[in-house]
């Protein structure tokens, strides 16, 4: 029996591997591919569970206000962490292998006091610009925004602590709070108060929402304390701290002020890319069609996961290995990409076949967003088709141009959104969608064709020839 699963995995490898790739890396990029895989897996149950709970117990439209708040505090949260986690990404395993515990220890307290007090500021700039300036769409919603700047602290909290155990190589403790304890105990918060009232106000829907961001940061806090005890000056096998501050005398200071501002942006922007069209629409549709469109982009959103999946193995691969290696990490990229495509594949004839029945779970309406649902789905599955090209970037020291990318990625989406939206509703959002996915792919692919003769491997003819 053993003997034949072996079998199975190995033709399995042996469609998307690539010949040089050291048995090391490998077993890397699948553990943790697989990890990912099952605890994504589960998430995607749980958030569709959730999502189906919130809109079987409410309106569409209180569903739809929920959403919207929440899109709000995913763009402040990202402000709020400013770059960091990009940032602690890229630097924690460089100074893990050197063995420089202080800088790790340093790098994680400064990042989380810094979420902290710019929250304080982000949160009070922002309530102050809806409540003077009256924003459609935000200052009618200020009694809501004010609850939750607090769900602004959580999450970018949450969001920040995860990157720092995904840095420290705990992979799946990195993922298992937000992708499965967040849903889940939304579900049975939700539930609990549905025991005392029939039916629930967007109000209530932000409340609890904020309250299980609140209990998921806790429970991550938890868990980095627990894995920084091996980088404390007591720990077995820690460097003495005269050698450590020795080897960081010696050291060219590293411009992290600029690294970050170049984080903060990609981080923003990509974010932006996610909520744009979901911020242009209830300017020109209902929030009923703002719920619909969510639904849709849900189920889309199954076809980024393999992306994601890689990315959390990913860039602590590409930080190790310089660009010197070139030939190496071109053969790494070629497998990463073949694996995520090979995921992603099955994931769209799924949304495609399958969509009408899919979207008609949640309710006759949302049947609407089938077109909506196979543009976005079309425009994610380009990310696992292209490659982790933004990675190899943002991890070799090219922060400027992944940000310049991703900054034409927002205003291509900006443009196409405005000018399909009005005309076309959700589904001329989706399409805008799209375009702007091709347009941001093939410009990341170009770069690291340019800077490295590194690309996808069906762009392999467009390579430098070294």
């Amino acid at each position: 029996m053993l003997d034949r699963q072996g079998r199975y995995l190995s033709r399995i490898t042996n469609l998307f591997a690539e010949e040089g790739v050291t048995a090391t890396d490998r077993r890397r990029i699948l553990r943790g591919t697989i990890h990912s895989f099952l605890i994504q897996g589960i998430s995607i149950l749980l958030v569709f569970a959730s999502n189906w709970w919130l809109v079987r117990s409410t309106d569409t439209s209180s569903y739809g206000l929920y959403v919207h708040i929440f899109n709000w505090v995913s763009i402040l949260s990202v402000l709020v962490m400013g770059g960091r986690d990009d940032l602690l990404l890229a630097q924690l395993p460089k100074y893990i292998v050197a063995g420089e515990h202080s800088r790790v220890r340093r790098m994680v307290r400064s990042a989380n006091r810094w979420i902290f007090f710019a929250t304080l500021l982000i949160g009070a700039a922002f309530i102050g610009l809806i409540s003077v300036v009256p924003l459609r769409s935000l200052s009618e919603h200020r009694p809501l925004f004010l609850i939750s700047i607090a769900a602004v602290y959580f999450s970018g909290c949450l969001s920040l602590n995860q990157v720092i155990l995904q840095a420290l190589d705990h992979v799946r403790q990195s993922q298992i709070v937000e992708k499965i304890a967040r849903p889940l105990l939304l579900i049975v918060f939700t539930g609990l108060y549905h025991l005392s009232v029939t039916r629930f106000d967007s109000k209530t829907l932000v409340i609890l929402g904020t309250l299980v961001s609140a209990l998921c940061c806790a429970i991550i806090g938890a868990f980095v304390a627990r894995n920084m005890r091996p980088y404390s000056p007591e720990a077995p096998g820690a460097p003495a701290s005269g050698t450590t501050a020795a080897i960081e005398a010696t050291e060219e200071p590293e411009n992290h002020g600029q690294k970050t501002t170049y984080f903060f942006l990609i981080s923003l922007f990509n974010l932006l890319s996610t909520k744009i069209t979901m911020l242009i629409l209830p300017l020109f549709a209902t929030e009923a069609d703002l719920g619909i469109f969510n639904i849709a982009y849900r189920y889309a959103d199954l076809l980024i996961f393999p992306f994601f999946l890689m990315h959390s193995v990913l860039p602590q691969l590409f930080a190790r290995h310089s660009m010197t290696e070139a030939d190496y990490t071109r053969r790494l990229y070629s497998e990463s990409t073949r694996l995520m495509t090979l995921i992603a594949l099955p994931l769209l004839l799924i949304n495609v076949l399958a969509g009408p029945f899919l979207l008609r779970l949640f309710g006759p309406a949302f049947a609407t967003g089938y077109k909506a649902l196979v543009y976005i789905s079309l425009a994610q599955f380009l990310f696992s088709l292209f490659g982790p090209a933004n990675t190899i970037l943002m991890t070799q020291g090219k922060e400027k141009h992944s940000a310049m990318a991703v900054l034409i990625y927002v205003l291509v989406l900006i443009g196409s959104s405005w000018l399909l939206v009005p005309a076309s509703g959700i589904t001329g959002g989706a399409i805008a969608i799209l375009i702007s996915s091709l347009v941001y792919n093939g410009l990341l692919n170009g770069m690291v064709i340019r800077f490295y003769g590194i690309g996808a491997p069906f762009l392999a003819f467009l390579r430098k020839r070294h």
